[in-house]
């Protein structure tokens, strides 16, 4: 499962908020002798989420093609 992360600042004084970073964090799901094991596939639904599930099979792939 991948998860992306986004962080922002936020300026009390002034009232502003800044992106500084993001990044996507993969997670396996474990058994007890932690051997990676399968869950149940999530299907996306709307537009955004296809969108981001497309974007998430390419860095997948570039992932799984670097040594």
């Amino acid at each position: 499962m991948e998860v992306g992360i986004r962080v922002t600042t936020e300026n009390l004084t002034d009232q502003t908020v800044r992106h500084t970073n993001s990044c996507y964090f993969t997670m396996v799901a474990m058994d007890a002798d932690k051997n990676p094991v399968a869950v149940r596939p999530l299907t996306p639904d709307t537009p955004d989420e296809k969108r981001r599930w497309a974007e998430a099979e390419l860095r997948r792939a570039e992932r799984r093609s670097t040594p």
